[in-house]
């Protein structure tokens, strides 16, 4: 769970915003920030990727990627589930934001938003629901899709948002019962 918030915190700091932080100051200090600002984006990124490719299992994912059954999703899920991240509530803003990371260039981005999301909507997480009513508010089917087709994206990223997707039908139909 400590590594799961690190890569969240990593994320959340070099989605970005931090481009913005680095443009202040004189020429000479901003490019000395820019300098340092890459160094540590590349390092904080190659952290999370390798954070989030420690739930990857080739197996799994090459079957979820060759075929649309339950089953190969609920392995990746399985796989992939973190305990403690069901017990996390976020807010509409920190929803937002991940959805907004969904379109991030960056497919080390992608793919840890697209992480995070799966664990804030398993089915029987204690703010699942919660989660999934703030994802349809920020319109999240529409990117999570665009994320699952996407080309350029990491297969992990496009599994990943393919469970999500999963899961935000499951906690409707849930709901509409």
């Amino acid at each position: 769970m400590a590594r799961f918030m690190s890569a969240l915190a990593l994320t959340y700091m070099f989605d970005g915003r931090m481009d913005e932080i680095a443009l202040v100051g004189t020429s000479t200090e901003s490019t000395s920030k820019s300098v340092n600002l890459d160094g540590l984006r590349r390092t904080a990124l190659k952290n999370i990727e390798a954070f989030v490719m420690t739930f990857s299992d080739p197996q799994a994912f090459a079957a979820a990627a060759a075929s649309s059954a339950p089953a190969a999703l609920t392995q990746v899920t399985e796989s992939a589930r973190i305990q403690e991240a069901g017990h996390l509530r976020c807010s509409g803003a920190e929803i937002g934001r991940f959805v907004a990371m969904l379109r991030n260039p960056s497919p080390t981005l992608k793919g840890c938003a697209a992480f995070a999301l799966l664990q804030f909507t398993i089915p029987g997480g204690r703010h699942a629901v919660l989660h999934v009513r703030l994802l349809q508010s920020a319109g999240a089917p529409r990117v999570l899709r665009a994320a699952a087709a996407a080309a350029s994206a990491p297969i992990e990223a496009k599994i990943f948002a393919r469970i999500v997707l999963r899961n935000l039908e499951q906690h409707q139909a849930g709901l509409s019962v």
